[in-house]
């Protein structure tokens, strides 16, 4: 048996939240025994005036809210019912013009500090709500129920909701749909729902699911049934089970957005696409002007790397006659092809490790798009054979700080940084960061 612990819980504290953290805490300061230190509060907003319950063993200290004695300026009523239980959307509690401007503060603070004063434009993307054409859901299934949910806050439970706020209303429906098809299953997984090919009717879903065991013959069933409804909730689905290294298929899988360009775009089965359709048009016209910014000819060489399905390419490739596009996902690489063959676009497809690609010395401009662990490996090349020129964008502030600060040392400097609110009522935001590289003799660090 486990003895007792004769520590007392430590006295409730008023604290005033400073700032939001990287993470979307909001952070305070406060003497604890007789050492100033900071104090990490979920659900905070700048300026509020708030009693929380601290563990001071944990470093940094750990603060829960239990009343808010003045809210700041920035804090609105969640427009969602479930944000104290559910963990998906931690800023709920943030106007929209607080969201921005604490957004550009987390990029600010995340880049190296010579650069800190630069100027940050932000762009508003995605509207606040339904606006998610992208989403990963958690399921666990016993006793012949199925619970489809997003985990809690701080924790791996699920947490059922009726309604989902940011959800496009296509993904929406789906959501709900998924529970009542694993009807007798038993186990765990995780379901990607996104947006199918539209039709004359309505927008279906597809869904990948993904099951630690074999599943009822009836789960199939099921599935192939609402595919094949008149008013289908689905376009398709794949479903992987156990250890099988080859998915059941049903319907059309495909994912498919509307590009930046206005045409259909289709991206790979289960792979990787922005969460928004709205902000990623955004996203992919900042690119393209900013890269015609840095180098407007149209003879231009350019590189894309971590290049996916085509998102940027196709953009690239209707101004510039030399783009390589490079990508490892082989089911990437090949909607990327057809992405361009639907548009009579031309641009070289090369699918290897990004990583592990070796570009031409006499590449002016590499584009990098690269998943949240950002690319070391990248732009410790970028630094030993660096291009005149690049554009870096990101998702994760602190990745893309840590590989800026390489880029920094080797030379390059900010033409340009952006801010696209892609992620409305979280904390999490997509950067564009144009750069120069500056010879030594013009004053930069070499």
């Amino acid at each position: 048996m486990r003895a007792a612990s004769n520590r007392r819980p430590s006295p409730p504290l008023e604290v005033v939240i400073d700032s939001i953290a990287p993470g979307g805490q909001g952070v305070a300061h406060a003497s604890i025994a007789g050492k100033n230190r900071a104090i990490f509060v979920r659900g905070a907003a700048p300026g509020d005036r708030l009693i929380v319950a601290i563990d001071p063993s944990k470093s940094p200290v750990r603060g829960e809210l239990r009343e808010i004695i003045t809210p700041g300026p920035g804090r609105v009523e969640s427009p969602c019912p479930y944000v104290a239980r559910c963990g998906a959307c931690d800023w709920m509690h943030l106007s929209q013009g607080t969201q921005e401007s604490e957004h550009v503060a987390i990029v600010r603070q995340s880049l190296p500090e010579s650069w800190r004063n630069e100027p940050i434009v932000s762009h508003l993307a995605a509207p606040p709500l339904h606006y998610r054409t992208r989403a990963r859901l958690h399921i666990r299934a016993s006793g012949g129920r199925a619970i489809v949910g997003m985990n809690a806050v701080q924790s791996h439970s699920l947490v059922e909701v009726d309604t989902c706020v940011v959800m496009h209303p296509t993904l929406e429906r789906a959501r709900l749909a998924i529970a009542a098809l694993l009807g007798g299953a038993h186990g765990i997984g995780e379901a990607q729902i996104a947006l199918g090919k539209a039709s004359d009717r309505a927008i279906p879903a597809v869904l990948e699911l993904r099951w630690d065991r074999a599943l009822p013959p009836a789960v199939f069933a099921r599935v192939e049934s609402a595919i094949a409804a008149n008013d289908p909730v689905w376009a398709g689905a794949r479903i992987w089970c156990g250890e099988t290294t080859k998915p059941a298929q049903f319907g059309d899988p495909t994912p498919w957005i509307t590009a930046a360009d206005g045409l259909p775009l289709q991206t790979a089965a289960g792979g990787f696409a922005q969460a928004s359709e709205e902000g990623n048009k955004v996203l992919a016209q900042r690119v393209l002007a900013l890269a015609m910014s840095l180098a407007p000819k149209k003879s231009t060489r350019i590189v894309e790397l971590f290049a996916g399905a085509g998102n940027f390419t196709i953009m690239l490739a209707s101004h510039y006659e030399s783009v390589n596009a490079v990508e490892s996902d082989r089911a990437a690489c090949e909607a990327a092809q057809r992405n361009l063959e639907a548009r009579n676009l031309s641009a070289t497809v090369t699918c290897t490790d990004a990583s592990t690609y070796v570009w031409s010395p006499a590449t002016p401009l590499i584009i990098l798009d690269p998943p949240r662990t950002g690319a070391r490996d990248v732009v410790t090349q970028m630094a030993k054979k660096p291009p005149r020129q690049a554009i870096y964008v990101s998702c994760d502030p602190p990745t893309l700080g840590r590989d800026l600060a390489i880029l920094a040392a080797a030379g390059y400097m900010p033409r340009a940084i952006e801010c696209v609110e892609m992620f409305p009522q979280t904390s999490h935001v997509e950067t564009i960061v144009a750069l120069d590289r500056r010879p030594a003799k013009s004053g930069g660090a070499q």
